[in-house]
């Protein structure tokens, strides 16, 4: 049962604000002890983070405070993170309130930026690790456990994880890996060759990421442009220490959401053979 639930809006969304002042009062009619963001800073750690926002909000929140499970409400655009809509909201507080779900561990990625011989960065992502051309075709030599494996003309690379890989991953022609899949995913920038092909590599993988180029490039960690890159510079990443960890509840369901907020259907009017399934027993 959760009975400690952290509750965050999205900053500047008017509708986000006016559900929290519905969403703050319900719980606490219902026992709990609601936890706010400046409570959170303090040290606070609640069972559950509730986030009213989209998948960026959820991400804000997992940097700022790692590995507490956050159910995301949707009050964004996609929301492929943020699953539940906010119709939704009491039905899927309930389920949690009552401890009827689960949560979903996926990795974080860790980069260490060497520059000669010292480390000019380090950091951490959930989403992905990216190598990124400014204006003009970039060199990147790519090393998995020390092995060289090619190099790549294009405008960059991704290192994307499970729960990353349908961000700039998926839009860069790269696989999505479901939730549960122990790898990373490798995947070239619009590379200037026939051979493209992602890698998907073990948790384990040491992913070695060599900037040859003399052009403008950056690392950007989930989105966020963190460091520009110079010639020689190594951009070394591996699982991270953290884990990125999801509240699924059991009507939530990957390939339904995979295939309706992407409008992946590849017939629309298709009824499904098998019908609705529950989980079946192990």
């Amino acid at each position: 049962m959760a009975r400690s639930i952290g509750l965050i809006a999205a900053l500047g969304k008017p509708e986000a604000a006016a559900l929290a002042d519905d969403v703050g009062p319900w719980l606490r009619e219902r026992g709990c002890e609601v936890v706010s963001e400046e409570r959170l800073r303090q040290g606070a750690r609640p069972d559950v983070l509730i986030t009213l926002g989209g998948d960026g909000l959820i991400m804000r929140i997992a940097h700022t405070f790692p590995d507490i499970p956050i159910l995301g409400i949707n009050v964004g655009r996609i929301g492929f993170l943020a699953m539940i809509e906010r119709q939704q909201w009491r039905d899927a507080l309930v389920d949690v309130i009552a401890g009827r779900y689960e949560v979903q561990e996926g990795p974080t990625l860790s980069a260490t930026v060497f520059r000669g011989e010292g480390v000019i960065a380090e950091a951490w992502a959930i989403n992905d690790v990216v190598i990124r051309s400014a204006m003009q075709m970039i060199d990147v030599e790519v090393y998995i456990d020390e092995r060289f494996v090619n190099t790549y003309p294009g405008d960059g690379m991704i290192v994307a994880t499970p729960q990353g890989s349908t961000a700039y991953c998926m839009a860069a022609g790269g696989p999505v890996l479901a939730a549960g899949v122990g790898g990373f995913a490798v995947t070239p920038i619009c590379a200037h060759s026939p051979i493209r092909t992602t890698l998907v590599v073990p948790e384990a993988a040491l992913i070695e990421l060599v900037m040859t180029s003399d052009r403008a490039a950056v690392l950007i960690l989930d989105g966020v442009p963190t460091l520009p890159l110079k010639r020689g510079d190594v951009v070394q990443v591996h699982r991270g220490e953290h884990r990125f960890r999801l509240v699924i509840l059991e009507h939530m369901n990957f390939y339904d959401a995979f295939r309706s907020k992407f409008n992946f259907m590849i017939r629309p009017d298709a009824v499904p053979t098998l019908g609705p399934r529950t989980r079946r027993a192990r």
